[in-house]
């Protein structure tokens, strides 16, 4: 029964993934293309590298995944 839980947490669904373009285009007021870029740049130092799926030449985000690891952040920055 654990190891189902384990799949059904990674498991990724197509309608979730976006280009950076187009997440931040249905999210205007909050994301911007050069946001993302940036943060994309530093995936492996941020963490953000778990939200993300190279396809080809294209990186596809998560837009679960980006917004747990948005909620992370903002967790993280109240500690301080």
């Amino acid at each position: 029964m654990q190891h189902q839980t384990q799949t059904n947490a990674t498991a990724l669904s197509l309608s979730d993934l976006f280009t950076v373009e187009n997440l931040a285009r249905k999210h205007p007021g909050i994301l911007s293309v050069q946001t993302l870029r940036w943060q994309l740049r530093h995936r492996e130092e941020n963490g953000l590298a778990r939200c993300c799926v190279k396809s080809g030449k294209k990186l596809l985000i998560s837009e679960t995944r980006y917004e747990q690891w948005l909620g992370a952040q903002a967790e993280k920055g109240a500690a301080c």
